[in-house]
């Protein structure tokens, strides 16, 4: 039997037995301020419902007068401002389940991978909002999925004559203008609530600066002056429907189009030493187009099989299809030195499939338990070819056209006790089996089988204190696209795909600690360990390149440490400060040198600030955030290169509801004009040797952006 025939025999089964269970089931009445207390609302509720207010242990209830002083729009501008909570669209993980973002919107999950729960907040107007929750630690009826704080958005019905919501932006950087927006109709049809959207994303991004290359000796031989032009254009409609039933049974469904456009124009001018300064000596030309299509339909349908139990079905297919061309020219003294080009496209499909049983057993014990399945496929094809001067020819590349697909299944089941208000033990048990093929240049099958326990505790101390701890073993997401080899024309760099990759398998160790000294004040404080099996990284293939490759076994650890601070008490009126810093280490042994280093396209730490003043007499709102931190290194066979990202960038904004009540914003970003910054070490022969050939440095500029954005509802 297939791993495919074994999920769906699986789902099948697990159907019957569900169905067949008892249908009494301590059936014991819920009342609806219990439900929404625990943000278990299994439909839309009355927009004349009284917000539940207030803390209840792990549950912090935010009605519509709390926010009321941020004069927000849309429920994105609400759940921005709860205290202590930041939002996560979730890992890149493997499936549907492993995906699970820390929002929630009635109680349920979006069915939906493509799009951002930022994208969906922001399509949900303020009038529709009645509370927000903020739940922290696992909670009987709350699907947390391995978040540790979620926040459950509460709506109300849609209003019968429907409401529109508009955002737009204008954004100025140097001599480019550049507009994103988005217009969003929701209404009440058919005792069903229909919202649809159209979004415009445009990006203009011109960074310029120079690149030095100096010998073995740190002495200058080559400067190239850079200037590179980027733009980015896509549309997105989208479209969400939404029925309750008399009975408690619920149908969601979503749709989502988008096509895009993305082209880059670099040109470097080269100077090269001669005698004792640099001569211009030449010009390179780099351009680059990627274009493409994609949409998914996904949705889900919740059966309610007695008071305690429900059975839901989720749904999701997705498309994505892009092709690129990418044209490097060089010329010298002499005129054309030499040309290369990489003619590709690539095609991504993913269904997915999932089942899942909730029983609330008693007021202590929740259970849930189900199943998914997955199918992936991409279909990637890459042509490189080399000009001489005697016209294009094509250069052979291995494992350049190929296809790979996935067909996985999953079992998993969780267990919720809570014996008592103040702890909140979570158990759970995946068990996971997939096969990966791979066909055209590379022909490989694999099998991998995986299980993955977790345990999680959560004890509130006091009031304002919680601590939880949590053990999971976790499989890694494998991107297909690092089983096809690319080339990267401006770096000059070919990454060969590896047939042989294979998922990593951490053990994950958290322990937090939470405390909240004031309606806005909150302190969390959080330590994380990975043990990690396989871990994934760049490794040598025949010892002439490198490509993704599983290096081993590997430790990772981080301390990361966000709070908000309200500043009243300093004679700054509705004034917050939120503060972050995040610390992270890791080791592995090097493929390479054998020696032990930190991962790869890691940032070791990071931090920032955010200040925000809510002046609600003269309806003004300002702030500003500054952040710094984000460098990364990258270890390949015969180069060590470190990239500081824009550290040190501070952003600043002032808005009013002065004026037609909407909110007016004008901003600033990049204000100090910060540099990004790589170096890159090469090496005669491998790394291993330690012997320097020659160090690029290289600094770019982008300039500050002004934005005008105008957002309200009507």
């Amino acid at each position: 039997m297939t791993v495919k025939s074994k999920f769906y025999y699986s789902a099948a089964l697990a159907v019957m037995m569900m169905s067949s269970a008892p249908m009494a089931v301590q059936a014991q009445d819920a009342s609806a301020a219990k439900a929404a207390e625990a943000g278990a609302i299994a439909c839309l509720v009355d927009c004349e419902a009284t917000p539940n207010t207030g803390s209840d242990g792990a549950i912090t209830s935010y009605g519509p007068d709390f926010f009321a002083s941020y004069n927000p729009v849309t429920a994105l501008d609400m759940v921005r401002q709860v205290p202590g909570f930041s939002i996560d669209n979730g890992d890149n993980a493997r499936g549907f389940g492993g995906t699970a973002g820390n929002v929630l919107i009635n109680g349920e999950r979006p069915s939906t991978k493509s799009n951002g729960l930022q994208e969906i907040l922001q399509r949900i107007a303020v009038s529709r909002v009645v509370q927000v929750d903020f739940i922290r630690g696992s909670t009987p009826g709350i699907d947390m999925r391995g978040q540790s704080r979620v926040v459950n958005v509460v709506l109300c019905d849609c209003s019968d004559g429907g409401q529109t919501t508009f955002t737009a932006r204008q954004n100025f950087a140097g001599e480019r203008l550049f507009f994103n927006g988005e217009l969003t109709y929701a209404v009440r049809l058919l005792d069903a609530d229909f919202t649809v959207s159209l979004q415009r994303n445009t990006n203009s991004r011109r960074e310029k600066g120079p690149e030095q290359s100096f010998n073995a000796q740190g002495d200058l031989t080559r400067r190239v002056d850079e200037e590179d032009q980027r733009w980015f254009r896509e549309w997105q409609p989208t479209f969400n429907m939404e029925k309750s039933f008399s009975n408690g049974d619920a149908l969601r469904l979503n749709g989502k189009y988008w096509n895009w456009e993305w082209n880059r124009n670099e040109t470097s001018r080269i100077s090269s030493m001669l005698g004792n300064g640099l001569s211009p000596n030449g010009f390179d030309f780099n351009i680059s187009d990627n274009g493409g299509h994609g949409f998914e339909v996904g949705g889900d349908f919740e059966k309610k099989l007695s008071e305690k139990r429900s059975l839901k079905l989720i749904f999701v297919k997705t498309r994505r299809a892009e092709n690129f061309l990418n044209d490097a020219e060089s010329f010298n003294a002499q005129g054309f030195a030499g040309a290369f080009r990489v003619d590709g496209g690539s095609i991504q499909n993913e269904t997915i499939l999932r089942l899942l049983y909730d029983w609330e057993i008693s007021s202590k014990h929740t259970l849930q338990v189900g199943s998914e399945g997955a199918l992936n496929k991409l279909n990637s094809g890459l042509d490189l070819f080399e000009d001489t001067g005697a016209g294009l020819q094509q250069i052979a590349l291995d494992v350049s056209n190929t296809k790979v697909s996935e067909d996985r299944g999953e079992l998993f089941g969780s267990w919720v006790y809570t014996p008592s208000s103040d702890w909140t033990l979570e158990t759970g048990l995946r068990y996971e089996a997939s096969k990966i093929s791979q066909s055209g240049d590379a022909s490989r099958a694999r099998t991998f089988k995986f299980w993955k326990p977790s345990f999680a505790a959560t004890w509130n101390v006091t009031e304002k204190d919680q601590i939880r701890t949590s053990i999971e073993r976790e499989v890694a997401q494998l991107n297909f696209f690092n089983f096809v080899s690319n080339v990267n024309l401006s770096d000059s760099q070919t990454n060969l795909g590896n047939p042989e990759l294979e998922p990593d398998r951490t053990w994950a160790y958290e322990a937090s600690w939470e405390h909240r000294f004031s309606e806005k004040g909150t302190v969390n404080l959080k330590y994380h360990r990975d043990e990690i099996t396989a871990v994934q990284g760049r490794v040598p293939i025949n010892n002439a390149s490198d490509g993704p490759g599983n290096l081993g076994n590997a430790n990772r650890w981080f301390i990361e440490v966000e709070a908000r601070m309200p500043l009243d008490a300093l004679g700054l009126k509705n004034a917050t400060l939120d503060g972050s810093l995040f610390l992270r280490d890791s080791s592995v042994v090097d493929p390479v040198t054998g020696l032990e280093r930190r991962l790869g396209n890691e940032g070791r730490h990071r931090w920032g600030l955010d200040f925000r003043q809510d002046i609600n007499s003269a309806k003004i709102a300002w702030g500003w955030d500054y952040n710094s931190g984000y460098g990364s290194h990258q270890f390949r066979l015969f180069e060590e290169s470190f990239n500081n990202g824009r550290s040190g960038d501070l952003d600043a904004f002032i808005e009013t509801t002065r004026y037609g009540g909407v909110t007016i914003k004008l901003g600033v970003d990049n204000i100090f004009d910060q540099k990004r910054q790589r170096s890159r070490t090469f090496f005669d022969g491998s790394r291993a040797l330690g012997v320097i050939d020659s160090v690029d440095e290289r600094s770019r500029t982008s300039g500050r952006f002004y934005s005008v954005s105008v957002k309200g509802s009507f």
